[in-house]
């Protein structure tokens, strides 16, 4: 479900309707009501998913979905129990169903039912701050000159926020330090491609900062596409790094500038990454590992591992790589004189 507190709903539809919205055929019953959007794994009821992933995927899909978007192909092996709805482009046929049920609250739309914000009266405000519908704020937290706090965000006690920072569809914990500057909250880089080019796809996830985390400046953090995007407590992040859609990051890690995340990462507790690291999407780095600097990671980190080079895999054999390379073309630099 999503989360009202930043998303508001447009209407309500039934999947027969929706269906000839999108130009689909169902199969199955039609007349359930539509309110929200779901994963098709864990959708409930009331929501409208889409699949197209492959049959051994189709036995994890939830048939408690008012409807899914899925392709005639497809449709054979979901759950005889989930009502489909039938299109060429699932993806696209999402997207565009979605934005007719749902809607990101924004300042200059936040909707209705959120009320005053409540700033305690020991935080202080910074000059030409914007502070939206609903917006809380605990005790002791400062906000820089220029802060722009969408609806609904949730800043909890002693957090000290950077001039110029950004912050939509976020709950930040205690003594979170945000530095100037950083973006929480925006959409995520998941792009649809249809005849007409490209187009972004609906992001309805929030962003969860747990206490004590510290983010460097021009950070930006994108809320989930589904889900949360989610760092652990006392996790620090360096300045210009990246945090994907999302992403899930455990306790007490350490990210260097430049890092780079991509959406749908698992990283775990304690886990240390150098300068300008990048990580492959889906890909998950256990509890422990360490990452070197400049390491493009594509495949999974086993717990408490130390890896390097690009792409990343186990240091000792890295640098082994690193030393043969270097010494044959010493080798054939001294070939080539005489």
């Amino acid at each position: 479900m999503h989360d009202l507190r930043f998303y508001h709903s447009i209407r309500k539809v039934s999947v027969s309707e929706l269906a000839s919205l999108i130009g689909g055929q169902v199969v199955g019953p039609g007349d359930e009501e539509i309110i929200t959007v779901a994963p098709a794994q864990s959708s409930t009821v009331g929501a409208l998913s889409f699949f197209m992933g492959n049959a051994a995927q189709a036995a994890d899909v939830s048939d408690a979905a008012a409807a899914c978007i899925t392709t005639e192909k497809l449709q054979g092996v979901l759950p005889e129990t989930l009502t489909k709805i039938v299109v060429g482009n699932p993806q696209k046929a999402f997207a565009q169903a979605a934005n007719t049920i749902l809607a990101l609250r924004t300042h200059d739309n936040p909707g209705k039912n959120l009320g005053e914000s409540r700033i305690s009266e020991h935080a202080r405000i910074g000059p030409n701050a914007v502070i939206s519908a609903g917006v809380e704020i605990g005790d002791g937290s400062v906000l820089g000159a220029n802060c722009v706090i969408g609806p609904g965000v949730r800043i909890g006690r002693g957090c000290v926020i950077g001039s110029g920072v950004v912050i939509d569809a976020a709950l930040i914990g205690n003594n979170v330090r945000i530095k100037s500057n950083s973006v929480l909250g925006g959409d995520g880089f998941g792009l649809l491609a249809s005849e007409e080019g490209l187009a972004p796809m609906p992001h309805f996830g929030r962003v969860i900062i747990q206490d004590g985390v510290g983010l460097g400046s021009n950070v930006c953090v994108d809320r989930g596409a589904f889900e949360d995007t989610v760092i652990g407590e006392n996790t620090q992040v360096d300045n210009l790094s990246h945090i994907g859609h999302n992403v899930q990051i455990g306790r007490n890690s350490l990210i260097a500038a430049f890092g780079g995340i991509s959406g749908s990462v698992k990283i775990g507790d304690w886990v240390q990454m150098g300068g300008r690291v990048g990580v492959s999407d889906h890909v998950t780095v256990g509890s422990h590992a360490r990452l070197a600097a400049d390491s493009a990671v594509m495949r999974d980190v086993p717990e408490g591992e130390t890896w390097g080079g690009a792409p990343a895999r186990p240091i000792q054999t890295w640098k082994r790589e690193v030393v043969w390379v270097s010494r044959n073309a010493a080798r054939k630099k001294s070939k080539e004189k005489d």
